[in-house]
């Protein structure tokens, strides 16, 4: 699984539309789900990305009561199948597909996956997405789809994927207060809820405990700004030597550039409307931002021992693992860590920023939707989500829970590291350290933008020239504004 994430970081993720990369709200974005949907009965996309003819799906997103959103009970005697496509397998996927059928005799979860390797992974996914596209515009895609390797904003746009927001206040056995609410409200897209993950990440700043304390500064990272950051970060730095004068490090500034733009995604990009909004103070103010970083070197790509470092946590493992490995630099440079949350390009709206993984939507022409929706509703039920060796922590808060105090009771953590000086390490983990962690799992807000995209290219190609002093940045604006007005109507 490691291996696969690494891949899904580092490859550029094709899409329906080259320009569309996820959509999005000051409170989050429907990206990080799978694609392809087809209904029982039809025609399915779904493997390799076959597509096949068949008649287009009833739209039954009324319950028999007429209420918007309510699917009433799923059938508990006719037969009925529930087609289900990702790109990558899943244990975890086939494990509950097991125990549902096992539970719903008359209900078959028909999971469909691509067979690929190393060597053609590009190729076979470039095609499923290609092939889930057509079919779910032509109303044959699967009845669920995991849309971590597809564009839900153009799934959203093009109305292709059910409200589940709707569905959830329709459904009484559904208990929002049972999962990590927060999480809920930062996928909403123009509160509208497209897909729901079966974990998340969190992203936060790993900083230089040691160095800070010394520097004697105070700091509130739960309210501070990119503004504030500048200030502390100064006085923190101020008399270190060359490796431990920066306080971030190892990006250029139109990389950054387009990271704080990805960060805000819905105040520059309305895919709804095919819209931007970079000829903004928004916008200019932001450029203005990321080359005062690096003026007043705050900001360095050259930093060898930055004061703070962007971590990517998944699991309670993780979060030792990550705080510990600073203790083992070699060269005299080790120190110890502490999470902080980043800086918030919204000061009006504090709150740390999260990253969903396997995210499930529904086709909104499934004709069979209830039987669907309580497939999902197994998926992050108790039963599922408390499974040790799940990646991400999962959205049942009452699984995690079991999590945690599972590995505090246990006392210390493994590193799982096959070399170098941390392996065979073994770290203690304590109630404190859960609470710490807690601190950021409920406060996650924001759900960054975080698939390569042809937007980002031509942010990063354009905003160079602001940094190197060839244009200015209302003209890097209007330059970004009309290459990316035309992306999005291609």
């Amino acid at each position: 699984m490691k291996k696969v994430m690494l891949v899904l970081t580092a490859m550029f993720v094709l899409t329906i539309s080259a320009c569309s990369a996820g959509t999005g709200n000051p409170k989050g974005s429907a990206e990080g789900n799978n694609g392809g949907a087809s209904s029982a009965g039809n025609s399915n996309a779904g493997g390799a990305g076959e597509v096949k003819t068949g008649q287009l799906p009833t739209d039954q997103s009324a319950s028999s009561s007429g209420q918007p959103g309510g699917l009433g009970a799923p059938s508990t005697t006719e037969k009925k199948t529930v087609v289900f496509s990702t790109f990558f397998p899943s244990d975890y996927f086939k494990e509950a597909k097991k125990k549902y059928e096992a539970k719903h005799p008359n209900i078959t979860i028909d999971l469909r996956s691509v067979e690929t390797d190393d060597a053609h992974l590009e190729e076979n996914l470039e095609k499923f997405v290609k092939t889930t596209g057509t079919a779910m515009l032509s109303g044959k895609g699967p009845d669920l789809i995991e849309m971590d390797q597809l564009s839900s904003g153009d799934y959203v746009k093009r109305k292709m994927l059910a409200n589940l927001g709707d569905i959830m206040d329709h459904d009484p056995d559904f208990k929002k207060e049972q999962y990590f609410t927060n999480i809920l409200e930062g996928i909403k897209v123009n509160s509208g809820m497209y897909g729901l993950p079966i974990g998340f990440f969190i992203y936060g700043l790993m900083g230089n405990e040691d160095a800070i304390k010394k520097s004697g500064v105070t700091f509130d990272d739960s309210k501070w700004n990119w503004e504030q950051f500048i200030t502390i970060a100064q006085a923190m730095t101020k008399g270190a030597d060359k490796d431990h004068q920066y306080a971030l490090g190892r990006s250029t500034p139109e990389d950054m550039t387009t990271q704080f733009v990805n960060e805000r995604y819905a105040t520059f990009i309305n895919l709804e409307q095919r819209s931007a909004n970079f000829v903004s103070s928004d916008f200019t103010n932001l450029l203005q931002l990321v080359k005062t970083l690096y003026d007043k070197k705050v900001v360095g790509t050259d930093a060898r021992f930055p004061l703070f470092r962007t971590a990517l946590i998944n699991s309670p493992k993780v979060y030792i693992e990550e705080l510990r490995k600073s203790e083992f630099i070699t060269g005299g440079n080790a120190y110890t860590s502490k999470l902080y949350l980043s800086p918030n390009a919204d000061p009006q709206h504090p709150g740390g920023s999260f990253r969903t993984y396997q995210t499930i939507g529904l086709n909104e022409r499934s004709t069979v939707k209830a039987e669907a929706w309580d497939f999902v509703k197994f998926l992050l039920s108790d039963e599922m989500q408390s499974k040790p060796d799940g990646t991400g922590f999962p959205l049942n808060k009452a699984s995690y829970s079991k999590k945690a105090q599972a590995l505090v009771q246990k006392g210390s953590i493994q590193s799982d590291q096959p070399i170098g000086p941390m392996k065979g390490k073994s770290f203690k983990i304590t109630q404190q350290d859960i609470d710490d962690l807690g601190k950021f799992l409920n406060g996650a807000m924001y759900t960054p933008q975080f698939k390569p995209s042809k937007i980002d290219e031509i942010i990063t190609a354009e905003a160079q020239a602001f940094f190197t002093g060839q244009k200015s940045a209302d003209e890097v604006a209007r330059l970004i504004q009309n290459r990316v007005t035309t992306c999005l109507n291609e």
